[in-house]
């Protein structure tokens, strides 16, 4: 039985490991064809309901697609305020001021990642035409369309960065632009390049539009260098570089076909290489971080919402609203100050570690785990 976002039974090193597994089967799924079987399951079935409408079958999974993920953008503004995002940005500055050990691990993911996304940016002209031999096309465009949720997901909270970055945290004179704003403005387009993919008519458009996203990563992470991982921490994007790893590591499976040239077998040898390489250093530095998260957490009392509560940014009424949290989640108590609580939660649209206040009346003690004797 899975647990909560504090680690028990299943750690947060184990949820992560989890979810990069689902993922990547999601991808496998797509580049087997399955997805796409469905799709036209979808669209058949829609045609069928849709009557007296002239509907395109093959794109009829597609549309859907689009339309949920439309309708999940919608809800994701719901979830997001500037209170949310200045909770989120405080709470990562705070914790990495206070987890220095950190540095050199971000440093050697920075690098790791910006060496593989170069590799792809270099390659992309073969990947696209692998891409067409293998008749793939369709696959990896199904792909794409998969993924447009968890696109919108960081679109959504690359905005209210945006709108922080803009109104906040540049109150002065410099007119340049903030590595905040330029990662923000890289993610949004990012997922504006997925949906057009996703639409694309014809295999040139999609060959194009693939160049432009890797155009994009490349740009993202050589604009944000060494800082990748501090600056996605405050924005609360910090499973970005999980997210682009995996459809990197999508794009690397191309099928071998013999007409590759021996040099082109070997570039693709190289960018799974380079994959896995990358996504070995992501899950050590994401095993330290999850290690520093437990022991900062550890400091602190352990407790649970006993009812539905909001999350406010100021021990007041009148607070600005953080969001509103379901009874049962569980929280770490870190101050008290009168009737209000101050506590961290791990927000679950970022997924990460965030402070608010919360009235009293609302937190109950949570009993201690017994140690030793698990498994």
């Amino acid at each position: 039985m899975r647990n909560n976002s504090f680690g028990l039974p299943e750690s947060t090193v184990d949820r992560f490991l989890r979810e990069e597994r689902e993922r990547a089967a999601l991808f496998r799924n797509a580049l087997g064809g399955s997805a796409i079987a469905d799709a036209v399951k979808q669209a058949k079935t829609a045609s069928e309901m849709l009557r007296g409408l002239d509907l395109d079958a093959p794109y009829r999974g597609i549309l859907d697609t689009l339309e949920r993920d439309q309708r999940d953008r919608e809800s994701l503004k719901h979830l997001t305020s500037n209170a949310w995002a200045l909770s989120v940005t405080d709470t990562a500055r705070r914790f990495a001021e206070q987890n220095t050990s950190l540095v050199e691990q971000q440093r050697h993911l920075a690098s790791s990642v910006l060496d593989t996304v170069k590799a792809f940016d270099a390659n992309k002209s073969l990947v696209a035409s692998a891409i067409a031999s293998a008749s793939a096309g369709a696959a990896y465009k199904r792909m794409i369309a998969e993924a447009l949720p968890r696109f919108s997901t960081f679109s959504a909270i690359a905005e209210r960065m945006l709108v922080i970055d803009t109104l906040t945290l540049r109150a002065s004179v410099d007119e340049r632009e903030t590595a905040t704003a330029f990662a923000a403005r890289t993610v949004i387009e990012m997922q504006r390049v997925a949906v057009a993919i996703a639409t694309a008519e014809t295999d040139e458009d999609t060959a194009r539009l693939q160049g432009s996203l890797f155009d994009l990563v490349l740009s993202f992470f050589q604009g944000l260098g060494p800082n990748t991982l501090p600056e996605l921490q405050r924005m609360g994007l910090v499973g970005f570089i999980s997210f682009i790893l995996t459809l990197l590591g999508a794009y690397a499976l191309i099928p071998q076909q013999p007409t590759m040239s021996p040099q082109e077998k070997a570039a693709f040898s190289t960018l799974n290489q380079k994959i896995d390489h990358a996504q070995a250093e992501h899950h050590r530095y994401h095993e330290a971080a999850a290690q520093s998260e437990a022991a900062f957490l550890a400091q602190h009392a352990r407790a649970y919402l006993s009812r539905d509560a909001t999350f406010r940014n100021a021990p007041a009424r009148d607070g600005a609203v953080v969001l509103k949290a379901p009874k049962g989640t569980e929280i770490a108590v870190e101050e008290s100050k009168g009737r209000w609580r101050k506590i961290m939660f791990r927000d679950q649209l970022s997924d990460q570690l965030a402070r608010a206040w919360v009235y009293s009346t609302a937190v109950a003690p949570l009993a201690a785990p017994i140690s030793g004797g698990g498994e």
